[in-house]
């Protein structure tokens, strides 16, 4: 039997790859298509919709990868905060390791496409729902002050704004700022709001 091609899968990862260094502007079909190293008419096949097809579909692969990787941090914690501590500490490594180049693949999406673009937002916003879903359940699990939903949606903020000043200061300070807003004295009460 012949061996299904994974092309299809190879232009989403390429993508998700190449969005976050370039946006999604920045890309061109072509150099996805190169990088991939996939024929042109496999591309068409599989995203009849073009270019915007597949930016959906590389959002929603890098939102369920991150959102393991979500799951990782918080599953290994013994508390919200300290899940959330380890979480913000492995973006910044993985960010800082890229050389600052490799930032949210969503986010550079977004920005550039959202709100003109209702079909590219339409996919920012499920893969963010997907990972304040994913952080409210730890935040539930794990007994966190406050509203889990709040919890989840203020951490991801901060996330997403750390991960744009990391990128232009080219530093992890950003990611440090926050984490500091995790970090509970003897008595357990926060050391910064």
């Amino acid at each position: 039997m012949p061996r299904s091609s994974d092309a299809k899968e190879r232009f989403i990862r390429t993508a998700a790859s190449l969005f976050r260094q370039g946006g999604y502007h920045g890309v061109g079909l072509n150099e996805i298509i190169a990088e991939a190293n996939a024929p042109k008419g496999s591309f068409y096949h599989h995203f009849p919709g073009g270019k915007d097809e597949l930016a959906c579909h590389a959002m929603a692969y890098a939102a369920g990868f991150m959102s393991r990787k979500m799951a990782g941090a918080f599953e290994e914690a013994d508390s919200f905060d300290a899940g959330a501590q380890a979480l913000i500490a492995r973006l910044a490594d993985w960010f800082e390791q890229s050389g600052w180049q490799l930032g949210c693949p969503i986010t550079t999406i977004a920005l550039e496409t959202a709100p003109s673009n209702t079909r590219l937002t339409n996919a920012a916003r499920g893969s963010f729902d997907l990972w304040t879903d994913e952080i409210a359940e730890h935040a539930i699990r794990l007994g966190a002050a406050g509203d889990p939903r709040t919890e989840a949606e203020r951490l991801l903020t901060m996330i997403e704004g750390a991960w744009i000043m990391a990128r232009v200061r080219q530093s992890r300070a950003p990611f440090e700022q926050i984490a500091s807003l995790y970090d509970r004295t003897p008595t357990g009460e926060r050391t910064a709001r």
